[in-house]
């Protein structure tokens, strides 16, 4: 679970001291303060979204605290978020709760399994975004998610993701052990300090990423250790789990976002010309 430094601070069994994966306590809002700004993905999806879902609800997977569910509301697109981490999900509905009615009643979020769920209904298009199908463990587990999601689409539907490339020199400078730190100073009542490491196994072609934070609150120094697993499918396992299905590919997309074309996007479809 815990690597190099990471695994150092934990062995010190240091008072007031708390695990989370990343997306759950502590980390769930560290993650939404990380990551809530990122856009790469969001002129796709409403491209897709306004092309293929017609009146029709979209359901985004692994939604986490709604960043893609608020774009799609605010272009006037009905949408479902599915979750497994109810913290993430809490975060959504405090964010649902604060917009307009209007926009407020586009949104619905529900606790789930992105694998294996059962809604009641079907939808004109699926998507799956921040390179979330990193969070599966074994490419057994896309496969399970495909059939699921094939399940939920209409005739003629849409599945939306994106993974990361396999690039090792990319991985060599991003994923070797580098630690970073983030420090936060919101008064004398209340400082944060934060360090982050993500580690590499070529082997196995997974990572770990580690974090560790100091958060001094009213003279109270807590302590709160995270780490999360990555999965790199190989690009030619997921093509061949898609070849077996009953998608057809019918767009790519390729993303820069920590390295020159690291990430892609595949736009599959339901019951497509064979």
């Amino acid at each position: 679970m815990y690597f190099g430094m990471f695994k150092d601070l934990r062995d010190l069994n240091m008072p007031n001291s708390y695990d989370f994966d990343l997306y759950e306590g502590y980390y769930s809002e560290f993650y939404e303060a990380v990551a809530g700004r990122t856009d790469y993905d969001i002129p796709l999806l409403l491209e897709q979204a306004r092309g293929h879902a017609g009146q029709g609800k979209v359901l985004e997977l692994a939604c986490g605290s709604g960043r893609i569910l608020m774009h799609m509301a605010n272009r006037g697109i009905q949408v479902v978020g599915l979750d497994l981490s109810e913290d993430m999900l809490n975060l959504c509905r405090k964010k649902q709760s604060q917009l307009p009615a209007r926009l407020r009643n586009r949104i619905d979020v529900r606790q789930g399994d992105m694998t294996d769920f059962e809604l009641g209904e079907k939808f004109p298009l699926i998507i799956l975004s921040a390179t979330s199908i990193s969070l599966l463990r074994e490419l057994e587990d896309f496969r399970r998610m495909l059939g699921t999601v094939e399940r939920h689409l209409e005739d003629g539907g849409r599945f939306i993701f994106d993974y990361v490339l396999s690039n090792q020199e990319h991985n060599s400078a991003v994923r070797g052990g580098r630690v970073n730190g983030i420090t936060l100073n919101l008064g004398p009542e209340n400082k944060q300090f934060v360090l982050m490491g993500e580690e590499e196994n070529l082997e196995k072609q997974s990572a770990v990423m580690n974090f560790y934070a100091e958060v001094i609150q009213q003279g109270e120094t807590k302590r709160f250790f995270g780490s999360t697993f990555k999965k790199f499918f190989p690009e030619e396992d997921l093509l061949r789990v898609i070849g077996e299905s009953a998608f057809q590919l019918v767009e790519t997309r390729t993303y820069n976002l920590e390295g020159e074309g690291n990430v892609k996007c595949l736009v599959l479809e339901k019951g497509g010309p064979q």
